[in-house]
């Protein structure tokens, strides 16, 4: 999935100090989250200097061991593509040995060693390079383009968090029957089973932590849009229409359900659904452009 650069800063970063982080090397590479998006770059620079400047995730450890560093402020998903450990505008950053991170939301230019590999971390996630034996230090954005300072009011908002929680939503109306349930017996023994369509009705409806009631009301998609066109107008139509045809999806994809597009594999105990290979590939289609369109802001 290629990713596009736009957004350069029109003055150069003023460097500050930043506790817990000390001055990196200067002689490094300059790394962009979109040329992190290609492997054949990454592959090129296996065991070189790089730099990258972004945002600690708030969902980096606390031991401050590693960050997540992503693109935009105030995200807390690093590894955003549905059910997948696929990175998605964000760059595993580990300081070295002995070494922690301080977390700040204040952007932070990292400097280290990129190693490729086969990593897993303490939250489970895995990939194959990062970024290793790392300082940071803090930069100054006060002077910033103003497509950038749009961007990062779209942040602040919190809407691009709601629109990854949208995806979430998407593709279990797009997959339901690939998903699982369980029962618990009074012996403590779990049962799994593939969601029935009464299932997948159901969840829809529940408001709770695992229900989707409040996205598959009717007013959830109107309400990401306009919260869009508040922030930016015209100047985010691209992010506008990807949410049109999310929302064109999923009222194709809760059609297919209502009206019983489906059938049931009496061996296998599980639903499939008529047009699974259409509604996968739509939705990894509209996920793609949105995915494309989150990497190309860059410090």
């Amino acid at each position: 999935m290629k990713k596009l650069i736009s957004l350069i800063l029109l003055a150069a970063l003023a460097v500050l100090g930043l506790s817990g982080c000390g001055g990196g090397e200067a002689e490094a590479q300059k790394l962009s989250f979109a040329e992190s998006a290609s492997l054949d770059a990454i592959r090129a620079l296996d065991g070189k200097r790089v730099t990258l400047t972004g945002y600690m995730a708030t969902l980096s450890p606390l031991s401050g061991a590693y960050i997540y560093l992503m693109n935009l402020p105030y995200q807390s998903c690093p590894f955003c593509v549905p059910n997948t450990q696929q990175l998605a505008n964000t760059m595993a950053v580990y300081a070295p040995e002995g070494s922690k991170f301080e977390y700040t939301d204040r952007p932070v230019r990292v400097t280290g060693r990129m190693e490729l590999g086969d990593f897993t971390d303490e939250y489970g996630y895995g990939y194959n390079y990062r970024i290793v034996d790392a300082q940071c230090e803090a930069v100054d954005l006060s002077k910033l383009s103003e497509d950038y300072a749009l961007y990062q009011s779209l942040a602040e908002d919190g809407v691009i968090s709601d629109v990854n929680a949208m995806f979430d939503y998407l593709l279990f109306v797009c997959q339901w029957p690939e998903y699982q349930g369980s029962m618990t017996d009074e012996s403590g023994n779990v049962t799994r089973y593939y969601l029935y369509a009464g299932d997948a009705e159901n969840i829809l409806k529940d408001d709770g932590p695992y229900g989707y009631a409040k996205q598959a009301a009717e007013d959830y998609f109107p309400g990401l849009i306009a919260r869009v066109k508040a922030v930016g107008g015209d100047a985010l139509s691209e992010l506008t229409g990807i949410l049109e045809d999310a929302q064109a999806l999923e009222q194709y994809a809760r059609a297919q359900l209502n009206e019983g597009q489906y059938a049931y594999d009496e061996a296998a105990d599980r639903f499939t659904l008529n047009a699974s290979e259409e509604l996968t590939n739509r939705f990894y289609e509209v996920y793609g452009r949105f995915s494309q369109w989150l990497t190309r802001v860059e410090l």
